[in-house]
């Protein structure tokens, strides 16, 4: 059972508010004289005067970034958790992230349907899901580890028909299709509840998924290669004098043998060996790679876990083939754990590979023994690899950016398939001193930290985001390589007695760039774009993710715009850090305060004139500012300088390659310049020439038309009444002529002007992007030749307005819109004048 396409994009859906509910900026009489004493106390705090801090109100406890509001009451939230852990036994050692867990909804949907594919059949049960939902997430709060699902979707059940209390008959059917959901769901599929330790279940079920069918596989491959080392020995075997002796004929007979004389029969019988028998040498690897394959035993264990001692967790003695070992050091202890499976392993792996070669009798004592006598894990194959059981260390973060960056750095370079698993607190510093704020120096980064150990693979993720978790397992278990997983859960935010929930606090830190996800995995490739994965980043291309926000102004009118979501909101979500935020006085109005992602772009100059404020409402849906401190600022400006980092290496925004476009740009356009300067000339030239012949032509005409006009009747004789004389009618037919081929050489020069003429519309398409821009405005009118690159099919297909909108959002300034088609369009003096820049 899989995750769906649509329900893997819905990470969450929120309660639906109403207009009740909407937040509402307090009202307030405005005060001049308070505001300049007000302005200054601001600016106290946020420069860090400690006087400052009394003067004015913290936040209440209840407040949170006005963009986690709509979720303060998580029992109300849907998401992907709990999970359920399909059985790793039926694993084929080649699924997808999205195959190893399904998230709840996904799965009781699914059930359902398998049954009950009709809208209308077990509607009861369908339209009540999401309440189970709930149901299941509370009772599994309080446990760590994954438990059996059908006991839980039993009581769960149960649970629903108490809830709903039904009809007779309405229960029965009730309770027939929820039979039917415990008949379709496997005994062996685990459900697992979002809690501390989420990360590493999710570690172990995608270990158990990869290596149970391998371990399978090879033990399949041991036998087949005993059978074939026996059949060896018994073709040795009958070559040698033993297999002919009486007593071994008679045995070979079977049961009937009693009435035969062996030693007669065995004088009868060919007596004749091969023709070359084995090399004791031989016989005698053979022997003992017999005995190495047949004593071989697959280890219980399948992972061994190493942590410092401070877990004391029940499910660390119950998980099945888990054991859980504590020591100072994990990542020591970790490299001489595997050493010794390694060791022991290595003797199975080469005891395999002889009998594979003794069976295709390819072995050659000169090539091989060499290489088998110092046969250890670094000779082993990917599949050998994957066999060795696992290893995981749980490591402190404050450990490894300390006393333990050495250990922690020689594992990483070692290149054993170990797990290095991190949990991190996204809003510390692992770099901190025990007594020293988390702002105090710039933020130590584990994940760019295991980045630079090369061929190490390194992955940031949050069982938030199990899919993108999962994929990081995967391709370490995959690439067989030391892996790093810094990985970060959540806190329970908790406000007068209730907690928002952990999963998604977890969630703010992915939106507020304060715990960025990314893969690198070196087997990939040595290019950047091949190892590096940096999706499930929303909004990747920004430096913070800008969502809608709706909200009431004083007068209570209903006010829609957008907000970003910063290190400063998220903070806002941790306890330890709300000292770093007070409230703005409802009374104070000044064009200094500034929302926190738009000082953090400021110029030093400018920054220092205004005060940055974040968005936040309390409990009782009231929308207030709050100033933030300048430590605080300064953390946002270190984690949006990291997220850049990543942005660039990621190749999201590289200023490498925006410059490398820029050039490019330039030259295309400078290219294209000089073309339409030729062409321009080009044309000019011709329409002078075209002229020019036609004025000839018809200059010509005319003269041809006056010389055969009969000038002697022009001119009257002395006392007689001067009379008008008409040409000949074969001079009129000809003087008609050429005056239809002077008209239709003035109209072909005319045609041909038009036809060349630089007031239509056109693109540079060599320098289109394929941004999309101008097809969104009208897909009649714009459209993509066969490079993908935009052409205008039909000028008329659209309005003049929409020609120069399109010109002024192209990111290549390459849509020039000409002039107006149609003369009675509105507006057209100010188009035309937007329009003439483009057109230049």
């Amino acid at each position: 059972m899989t995750t769906t396409e649509d329900s893997a994009k819905r990470e969450i859906q929120a309660p639906h508010g109403d207009s009740e509910s909407m937040p509402t900026l307090p009202s307030a009489v405005k005060d001049a004289g308070a505001s300049r004493e007000l302005m200054l106390t601001l600016r106290h705090f946020y420069l860090g005067h400690p006087g400052a801090k009394e003067k004015l109100k913290l936040p209440s406890e209840d407040s949170l970034p006005t963009l986690l509001s709509p979720f303060r009451d998580s029992s109300k939230l849907r998401y992907a958790y709990p999970l359920f852990l399909l059985p790793p036994e039926d694993s084929d050692g080649q699924q997808q992230a999205e195959e190893l867990a399904t998230p709840i909804p996904d799965f009781l949907q699914q059930s359902v349907a398998a049954f009950a594919p009709d809208g209308d059949s077990a509607k009861i049960l369908k339209d009540n899901l999401p309440w189970m939902e709930r149901h299941i997430r509370q009772v599994l709060r309080q446990n760590e580890a994954p438990v059996d699902s059908l006991p839980i979707l039993e009581q769960a059940g149960q649970a629903l028909q108490k809830h709903i209390d039904l009809a007779k008959n309405d229960r029965a059917r009730l309770q027939s299709d929820l039979d039917k959901l415990l008949n379709s769901v496997d005994q062996r599929v685990q459900i697992l509840g979002y809690g501390r330790f989420a990360a590493l279940h999710l570690l172990n079920h995608a270990i158990r998924s990869r290596v149970i069918p391998r371990l399978q596989q090879f033990q399949k491959q041991i036998d087949n290669l005993i059978r074939g080392l026996n059949n060896l020995m018994e073709v040795e075997w009958a070559k040698s004098d033993e297999s002919i002796e009486p007593r071994t004929a008679r045995d070979s007979i079977g049961i009937g043998g009693s009435r035969f004389d062996p030693a007669a029969l065995s004088r009868v019988m060919d007596h004749a060996r091969g023709t070359k028998a084995m090399p004791a040498e031989q016989r005698q690897r053979i022997e003992q790679t017999l005995k190495i394959l047949e004593g071989y035993q697959e280890d219980p264990i399948l992972v061994r876990f190493i942590h410092l001692g401070k877990l004391d967790e029940p499910w660390l003695q119950d998980t099945p083939a888990f054991e859980a070992i504590s020591d100072p050091n994990p990542c020591a202890k970790t490299t001489e754990i595997f050493d010794k499976q390694a060791a022991k392993l290595a003797k199975v792996f080469s005891a395999a590979r002889v009998a594979q070669l003794e069976i295709k009798r390819i072995y050659d004592p000169t090539i091989h023994d060499p290489w088998f006598t110092d046969f250890d894990w670094e000779a082993f194959s990917q599949d050998e690899l994957l066999l060795v059981p696992a290893v995981i260390a749980l490591e402190s973060a404050n450990r490894v950016a300390g006393d333990n960056m050495q250990s922690f750095s020689r594992l990483l370079n070692s290149g054993r398939p170990i797990h290095i698993l991190v949990r991190v607190q996204p809003y510390n510093n692992p770099g901190a001193g025990a007594d020293e704020s988390p702002f105090q120096s710039f933020r130590t980064e584990l994940g760019y930290l295991g980045i630079g150990h090369r061929q190490a693979v390194v992955s940031q993720s949050s069982p938030a985001r199990h899919v993108h978790l999962l994929e990081g397992y995967l391709s370490a278990l995959d690439a067989t390589r030391t892996s790093l997983h810094i990985v970060s859960t959540g806190l329970r935010h908790h406000y007068k007695g209730a907690a928002l929930n952990a999963w998604l606090v977890a969630g703010a830190a992915l939106e507020g760039r304060v715990h960025p996800f990314f893969h690198i995995n070196p087997a990939a490739g040595d290019t950047s774009a091949a190892r590096m994965g940096f999706s499930e980043n929303p909004q990747d291309t920004k430096d913070w993710p800008v969502h809608p926000f709706e909200y009431r102004d004083e007068n209570g009118t209903a006010v829609a715009t957008e907000i970003a979501f910063t290190f400063a909101d998220y903070a806002l979500l941790i306890e330890q850090l709300r000292d770093h935020f007070r409230l703005i006085p409802v009374e104070v109005e000044s064009d200094a305060f500034i929302p926190v992602d738009e000082y953090l772009n400021l110029d030093p100059e400018k920054a220092y004139q205004r005060i940055p404020f974040i968005w936040a409402v309390d409990g009782n849906a009231i929308l207030r500012r709050l100033i933030v401190s300048r430590e605080l600022i300064l953390a946002c400006q270190d984690r949006q300088n990291y997220w850049r980092t990543l942005q660039e290496q990621s190749g999201v925004r590289n200023r490498y390659v925006d410059l490398a476009i820029e050039k490019t740009r330039a030259e295309e356009q400078a290219q294209a310049a000089e073309e339409r300067q030729r062409l321009q000339t080009e044309h000019e030239g011709e329409v002078e020439r075209v002229r020019n012949e036609a004025a000839g032509e018809a200059m010509q005409r005319l003269s041809q038309v006056l010389m055969g006009m009969d000038f002697s009747a022009a001119a009257p004789s002395v006392g007689t009444p001067a009379t008008a004389t008409s040409p000949s009618p074969a001079a009129q037919s000809e003087t008609a002529s050429d005056a239809e081929e002077e008209q239709t050489a003035e109209e072909t020069a005319e045609e041909e002007d038009e036809q060349i003429s630089f007031d239509e519309a056109w693109i540079d398409s060599m320098l289109c992007t394929s941004c999309n821009d101008c097809i969104d405005i009208n897909q009649m009118m714009f459209v993509y030749n066969e490079n993908k690159q935009a052409i205008i099919s039909d000028p008329a297909a659209g309005s003049f307005a929409e020609l120069v909108r399109a010109a002024e959002v192209c990111p290549s300034n390459c849509i020039h819109p000409g002039n107006p088609l149609n003369s009675e369009e509105t507006g057209l003096e100010e188009l035309i004048e937007r329009a003439a820049p483009f057109n230049s």
